[in-house]
């Protein structure tokens, strides 16, 4: 028995020894964790989208390390701007979406590593994106009624237009303030500048940059009034949309001003023939004036157009004569008339220096008192003082200077002329700087500029949106209702106080290439019950037929969203179907944030 218990312990010391040996492995075995598992994508594989997500995802069963990779191609090119991260708990690949993913189908590749196996996990997953995002757009939160055409994105596809829009401006004004100052000029101080082939080759140029400048820029107002690319709306075909507002108006009247103007420009001595002298200067005057309608609304309406128009015509005398006289006058050494045409400047700069800065105050005064730090127009205003300042301490300086130097000068010596031009072309590039600032302040708004009220009653089209438990009831007015750029008016009835968000979303017909529209007001000030976005702003409907509209608030009361179908025509004749309400979910979009104080508010 002895031998018997010995062989038992002797048995158990080798298991022992056995178990000792053999455990890692076993205990490897027993806790291998296989490589991870897909749980779930984001969009689902397979679905549709109404618009780009801007977040992709993709979520697994256990960690991952950060070493992971995803990439997305559309349509079959590989998608641009997708930022790839993993999760704070390691458990999904998230990809950013900075920049909106176009209609179409999208495959999203993926790879991942287990953060406790060292193996490589990969797949894909599709999704179908159903139309374009709406690009996102920044309108400046103290604009009041008047936004700028510039400010409204997501126009038959194509980009925002205002960068464009602001350099074509800056660059036909410039141009067109060229060719009438020259020419007025030359009337009253130079006929003899007519006879020189420098001349007859400037106001040639500059008359052709006016003409495809304004064209241009004619072009992209109504790119993003009339809801076309801008391709399309380089026809003129195509521009009739801008009828609708004074600016457009006054922009159609102004290309064909300086189209007009050919005819002086290509024969500049009929600005000095008595016959034709009236309409030689008349014709690219007027295409200067019009450039005091470029802003309509407001109080003292009458008077800010003819403070505009007298600012743009004295402008324009004093910042195209001090160009001719760079250009042309100062190019060299001359004979007298050289000397008459520096001292004719002298006699009418100082008017027009004085002219342009009193409408210049008629306009402060009239669009930003009180409002100088509170806007991005009164900001831009008080900058813009700075480079006045100069170039009229450089102009009087200049002015002295001539009338001291040339009051009996009967030649231009190449000295003076150089040093003359140096001076004068200093001061028309700082006025060029004057109205670069001038043509940014154009895509702001002042802060006294503010129009009536408006009553919805004259809406072509018009909805009661309310919901089945009564907390919720609004109307949204739309007018014209066709296509291209639409006033709306939205009123808010229940509920009067505790809305925290508002949007309201037009979605384009199916089958239709146009672009959705997300208006969403940001603040709601205590006794607000309506929002006006004007006509000269105006959403763009980009497509005539059955569009969605979509109401979606957000209140202490709950959270509420209703649809309903507006028929819009391309014609503009509305029709008298009846509006019928739709229970489909609104759909998801960037933004275009129009905030409370970028429109007109109406006190309950």
């Amino acid at each position: 028995m002895n031998r018997g218990i010995r062989l038992l312990r002797r048995s158990g010391l080798l298991a022992a020894a056995a178990a000792a040996v053999l455990f890692p492995v076993l205990g490897t075995s027993a806790t291998r964790v296989d490589a991870v598992a897909l749980v779930s994508t984001s969009p689902a594989d397979g679905t549709s989208v109404a618009t780009s997500p801007t977040q992709l995802g993709v979520t697994f069963d256990a960690p991952i390390t950060k070493d992971a990779l995803m990439a997305v191609t559309c349509n079959g090119s590989a998608a641009a701007g997708i930022t790839t991260r993993v999760s704070g708990d390691q458990l999904t690949l998230l990809g950013d979406v900075t920049t909106p993913l176009p209609k179409g189908q999208c495959s999203v590749f993926w790879r991942v590593q287990g953060a406790a196996d060292p193996s490589t996990t990969t797949a894909t997953f599709t999704f179908k994106i159903e139309q374009d995002a709406v690009t996102a757009t920044s309108v400046d939160p103290t604009a009041t009624t008047e936004l700028n055409t510039a400010a409204t994105s997501g126009i038959g596809g194509s980009s925002n237009l205002s960068g464009p829009l602001g350099l074509f401006r800056l660059v036909s004004t410039v141009a067109i303030a060229a060719l009438f100052g020259a020419l007025v000029l030359i009337t009253v101080a130079w006929p003899e500048g007519v006879e020189y082939i420098l001349t007859i080759r400037f106001l040639r140029y500059a008359w052709l940059i006016a003409l495809v400048t304004t064209g241009l820029m004619v072009a992209c107002l109504a790119a993003q009034s009339s809801g076309k690319g801008f391709t399309a709306a380089l026809l003129p075909t195509n521009w009739g949309t801008l009828t609708d507002t004074t600016p457009g108006i006054a922009a159609l009247a102004r290309i064909l001003l300086v189209a007009a103007s050919g005819w002086v420009a290509v024969r500049p001595e009929r600005v000095i023939d008595p016959a034709t002298q009236l309409a030689a200067l008349a014709l690219p005057g007027v295409a200067v004036a019009t450039l005091g309608f470029s802003r309509s609304g407001g109080d003292l309406a009458l008077i800010g157009y003819a403070a505009g128009v007298g600012h743009a015509v004295a402008m324009a005398v004093w910042l195209g004569g001090l160009i001719l006289l760079a250009r042309v006058v100062l190019a060299g050494p001359g004979e007298d008339d050289l000397v008459h045409a520096v001292r004719g400047f002298s006699r009418i700069a100082t008017p027009a220096m004085l002219v342009t800065v009193i409408t210049g105050a008629v306009q402060l005064y009239r669009l930003d008192r009180g409002h100088l730090l509170d806007t991005t127009h009164g900001r831009l205003l008080l900058f813009k003082v700075v480079p006045v300042l100069a170039m009229v301490f450089v102009g009087v300086a200049t002015r002295q200077f001539v009338h001291a130097r040339l009051a009996r000068a009967e030649a231009m010596s190449a000295p003076l002329a150089g040093r003359l031009r140096r001076a004068v072309g200093m001061e028309a590039i700082i006025g060029v700087a004057v109205l670069a600032i001038t043509s940014w302040m154009l895509s702001t708004q002042p802060g006294n500029l503010v129009a009536s009220g408006r009553s919805s009653n004259d809406f072509a089209l018009q909805q009661t949106f309310r919901d089945t438990d009564g907390k919720l009831e609004a109307k949204v007015s739309v007018n014209p209702g066709k296509v291209g750029a639409n006033e709306v008016l939205i009123e808010i009835t229940k509920p009067t106080s505790g809305i925290s968000a508002l949007t309201v979303q037009f979605d384009p017909p199916k089958n239709s290439t146009a672009s959705p529209v997300l208006m969403t007001i940001t603040d709601f000030p205590a006794g607000v019950t309506g929002w006006y976005l004007p006509l000269d702003v105006g959403i763009p409907l980009g497509a005539s037929g059955a569009w969605q509209v979509t109401v979606n608030l957000v209140s202490t009361d709950g959270t509420f969203s209703e649809g309903a179908i507006f028929t819009v025509l391309a014609a503009g004749d509305v029709t008298t179907n009846p509006i019928v309400p739709v229970t489909q979910p609104p759909v998801t979009s960037p933004t275009t944030t129009i905030d409370p104080a970028a429109t007109t508010t109406v006190a309950g």
